[in-house]
């Protein structure tokens, strides 16, 4: 891309014209030819506090550094760069954590918006309290289903997804590539339960059939028992469905390939981006070949993916581009939009809450546009991993655009927002 011209603005990470030009934020989201006495005006103008309670530590910390650097990477490339200043806390991954870290930067930080942390459990905690004194939560990753139901709130948004957003889209994807019959696998809580059930029923209403199931205790090092069950069932399945993460995840799709499953063909399907970019040098090429759902593919090639890319290579040459720093990123440019809306001013909390409502733009993700019970509209896709001259990639599949349905024929209710149609 082209450099603006000056010496100041050739440390830019990249050109702010084309940036905004090729992702498409907004006119008014990134600033040219800065300089004279608008420049210093606006930099007097009134500074932007922004709360980032995020994942430091815990099972998800893996996460939060980089959702924290991709959503100041957004702001650098802004025209609020100079106003805006960050909080930046540690969840721990803790309900109580969270509420705690949550009260202290609103009231002690006195920030203006709070980007909230990874885990649905974390997000139904903050949401009530906050809700209650009419104060913005911004989840940049997952949710409650809940939160997009009846504990849905006009002050909490849901950027990421849902487990039921990003399991039953593979159901028919499931049937169509691999086949008719699935063995059904999972960590035994309620995340990995959850998707294994929204599976099972979205699987058998399109006529597929479960030939067999597991649950495993987190923290699962030995799955030889478990993988036994897979070999020895009465219809050898097309494919094997389910959620692990972390170590638990890698624990599985090695033992997969050192017993000699995978060579004889079993496949397996993950969700919720559990073969990030992140994940996959530790799994190596026993992952190659599997796949997974997500609502974001790095390195697609798009304009939007290219120039967010673009951005993250000059400013973190070192590492990969990863999928909690696009969600990181596409939240920075959400507020920015949302900023946008009300002038600039951080302290008109309604018209933010009015302009995320109605939030529809182009991201590196694809189209993202606010449903009406405040969770996102998104483009979901089925993940290939692959490896080419040492180098792991996606290889992606659109399924098209999904949102949390809200409603009581649900567990999770309907929202008094309004539940998106379709």
């Amino acid at each position: 891309m082209n450099k603006e011209n000056g010496p100041k603005e050739e440390k830019r990470l990249i050109s702010r014209r084309d940036f905004i030009k090729t992702v498409g934020i907004g006119g008014g989201v990134l600033a040219t030819g800065l300089s004279g006495p608008f420049f210093h005006a606006r930099a007097a103008q009134q500074e932007i506090r922004i709360g980032h309670l995020t994942n430091l530590s815990g099972v998800f910390a893996i996460g939060g550094p980089l959702l924290d650097k991709g959503l100041k990477l957004a702001f650098a490339q802004s025209k609020y760069r100079d106003r805006v200043k960050f909080f930046v806390e540690d969840s721990q991954t803790k309900a109580d954590v969270s509420v705690q870290k949550a009260l202290k930067l609103y009231e002690k930080d006195n920030v203006h918006i709070l980007v909230g942390p990874i885990g649905g459990h974390e997000s139904a905690a903050i949401s009530p309290v906050l809700s209650a004194k009419k104060r913005l939560l911004v989840e940049a990753y997952g949710a409650n289903s809940f939160l997009v139901g009846k504990d849905c709130s006009p002050y909490t948004f849901m950027l990421g997804h849902t487990t039921y957003n990003l399991t039953v889209p593979m159901a028919p994807w499931f049937l169509k590539t691999l086949g008719n019959k699935v063995f059904l696998v999972g960590a035994d809580y309620t995340t990995g339960r959850d998707i294994a059930r929204f599976f099972k029923d979205a699987f058998q209403k399109v006529g597929g059939k479960v030939v067999g199931e597991f649950y495993s205790p987190l923290g699962t090092a030995e799955f030889a028992p478990y993988l036994s069950q897979i070999r020895n069932a009465k219809e050898k399945p097309n494919g094997i469905f389910g959620f692990y993460a972390g170590p638990d995840l890698v624990s599985f799709v090695r033992q997969l390939d050192e017993f000699g499953l995978k060579k004889d063909g079993y496949v397996y399907v993950s969700t919720i981006g559990a073969f990030s970019m992140t994940m996959l040098p530790a799994m190596g090429d026993a992952c190659v070949g599997y796949y997974d759902c997500f609502h974001s593919v790095p390195y697609i090639d798009t304009p939007q993916s290219k120039a967010f890319t673009a951005a993250w290579q000059k400013a973190h040459p070192n590492e990969v581009v990863d999928e909690f720093a696009i969600m990181g990123f596409d939240t920075g440019v959400c507020l920015i939009k949302a900023l946008d809306a009300v002038k600039g001013d951080p302290t008109n909390t309604e018209g933010l809450v009015a302009a995320l409502h109605t939030i529809e733009y182009e991201s590196p993700r694809g189209k993202i546009k606010m449903g009406t019970n405040n969770g996102t509209i998104v483009p979901m896709y089925a993940r290939k991993i692959t490896k080419k001259d040492g180098q792991f990639r996606h290889e992606a599949t659109f399924l098209g655009d999904y949102g949390t349905p809200c409603g009581t024929q649900y567990e999770w209710g309907a929202c008094k927002l309004g539940c998106p149609s379709g």
